[in-house]
């Protein structure tokens, strides 16, 4: 599932490209993937994009827009770039997403661009709201902070009041939002936390260990462009980077960067889990 550097990679390339835009046509090529009618995002021009934890808000000139959650594999491309990619450093990873087969819902631009919605799976949606900014606020209250926004205290606080294990708790998103399982497993690794701790044990000083370290994984996350280690491609079609310096997520049998020693996959609330023994208590 795109995690917070990868939705926000995509949020930042989707604002350089489409601010500005008019909307003129939309083909809604599978339901499932599209809540209201298609003829609701017609004529409407956008003036920003923007980002709650995981989750995409398009806003137009009309205080409508669009909430969308790429879930675990759905994709948002553009086919002609104003201000990015060029199509010579987009041809590694040219797919056609007119003719393909997951392609979900397309959206044309005034100028002849186009967005394509690409999903496997379907888990994933784009939601018309007639009022897109009151559907931010109201998930945003709904949702935890985000690893920068909350102070070593406060994080705490939060774990003290639960014992569920510790990975379990910086994954519940209304306890902490924008984390995934990629950065939650290397940020513990990078903290020397056991995932599967009770998160009122961690004491103050592990807590802040945490902390930096949840924001360390993601700010490199978002200085690569995200990980492309299953589905996810940014908004030009391009992998990113941070799957090739994963740290200990999905690195069964490799040795530690800190002590050598195999790492080991278990599993933590039925989540995939990597783990040193040796260094992570």
């Amino acid at each position: 599932m795109p995690e917070l550097p990868e939705v926000e990679t995509v949020r930042k390339q989707f604002q350089q490209e489409i601010v500005g835009l008019r909307m003129v046509g939309i083909e809604v090529r599978d339901e499932r993937c599209f809540e209201i009618g298609s003829h609701e995002i017609v004529s409407e021009v956008v003036v920003a994009v923007k980002r709650v934890g995981k989750y995409l808000f398009v806003v137009f000139e009309s205080g409508r827009g669009l909430q969308i959650h790429l879930k675990m594999t759905g994709r948002l491309i553009i086919s002609k770039p104003r201000h990015g990619r060029t199509k010579a450093q987009m041809s590694e990873v040219q797919v056609d997403y007119e003719t393909a087969k997951h392609t979900r819902v397309v959206i044309s631009l005034a100028g002849g661009g186009k967005i394509y919605y690409w999903d496997t799976r379907m888990f994933g949606y784009i939601k018309v709201s007639e009022d897109i900014l009151a559907q931010h606020d109201k998930l945003k209250k709904k949702l935890g902070p985000e690893p920068w926004d909350i102070t070593d205290i406060d994080f705490l606080r939060k774990l003290q009041k639960t014992g569920r294990a510790v990975k379990e708790v910086i994954l519940d998103q209304q306890m902490l939002a924008g984390v995934g399982n990629i950065y939650a497993n290397d940020a513990l690794w990078l903290a020397g936390i056991d995932p599967k701790r009770r998160a009122n044990s961690l004491r103050l000083t592990e807590v802040t260990k945490l902390r930096k370290s949840l924001c360390s994984v993601l700010e490199r996350g978002l200085e690569v462009g995200g990980a492309s280690d299953n589905t996810y491609r940014d908004f030009y079609g391009g992998r990113g980077g941070y799957q090739n310096e994963f740290l200990v997520y999905g690195r069964t049998g490799e040795p530690c960067n800190k002590c050598g020693k195999n790492l080991e996959r278990i599993v933590v609330g039925g989540r995939g889990t990597w783990v040193c023994s040796n260094c992570q208590v």
